[in-house]
């Protein structure tokens, strides 16, 4: 995952590091409230033989025009801004020649809330999955750290999107989220089949702390194992930029290199 449009932080640089470290396709994090033109990233990733293949739609205060964007959210007004905000996420990607769509079931909620917002839910991805149709974008939901509900556990979000039977609906496995709630290799059987792409860092197993892969406690030869087991074809997106932008060195090929092999 790399950033666009950030004030400071030049896509030059951003591509650089992701050039040195073999990456072949990106995730863009763009800053989705000055909603940058896609058509010179394209370019200058393109110019660098990668391509893109996802972006991570807006979330909380990250947004375009809402006040906040939760697609759980039981406020109609709120409600209809957060899937106004990702619509607008599904062009800008379609624009950028992407493919897979990143989004956050909800924000943090008390489990008494999760059947409304559950419902919620379900037709904020039924109205983003008919603005999608017909196009290549297929938008991902992601599983998350617990105290969102739905959200935190992948076979909640596995169940629902199995209900609503949509092509473009499928699940984002964030590997830190899932080492936190649950178990990492039990969140991605969970997924299953509608596992469509990886947010990949490591933690402590308490902490969301977005770390290169090897400076955690997440195994993650036994995770290859899994994603080998579910029969995954996707890319492996490191979800930790911050932390390789500010030391590089951080990056250690060698833990990756079975998650490469399962994957490919």
């Amino acid at each position: 995952m790399i950033t666009y449009g950030y004030a400071g932080i030049a896509l030059e640089s951003e591509l650089e590091l992701a050039t040195q470290f073999g990456a072949r396709v990106l995730e863009i994090l763009p800053n989705w409230r000055t909603f940058p033109d896609p058509a010179p990233l394209l370019a200058q990733v393109a110019d660098r033989g990668m391509s893109i293949h996802s972006a991570h739609g807006c979330w909380g205060s990250r947004s375009i025009k809402a006040l906040r964007v939760d697609l759980g959210q039981p406020d109609e007004v709120l409600f209809r801004q957060s899937v106004d905000d990702l619509k607008w996420c599904v062009d800008w990607l379609m624009a950028a020649g992407g493919t897979h769509l990143v989004v956050h079931p909800g924000g943090l909620s008390a489990p008494d809330e999760e059947s409304g917002r559950r419902a919620r839910l379900a037709q904020g991805l039924l109205e983003l999955a008919d603005h999608a149709r017909g196009s290549r974008i297929r938008l991902c939901v992601e599983n998350m750290p617990p105290g969102v509900h739905p959200g935190s556990r992948m076979s909640d979000l596995y169940e629902l999107l199995r209900e609503l039977g949509r092509p473009e609906l499928a699940l984002a496995l964030d590997t830190g989220h899932a080492h936190i709630s649950a178990g990492l290799c039990s969140e991605t059987e969970a997924a299953g089949a509608l596992l469509g792409t990886t947010h990949v860092h490591d933690n402590d197993g308490h902490k969301d702390s977005h770390n290169p892969p090897g400076l955690g406690t997440i195994d993650w030869n036994a995770w290859a194992i899994a994603l080998d087991s579910a029969l995954y074809q996707g890319p492996i997106l490191l979800e930790c930029i911050r932390q390789l932008r500010e030391d590089p060195s951080l990056f250690r090929p060698e833990v990756l290199a079975s998650l490469a092999a399962a994957a490919s």
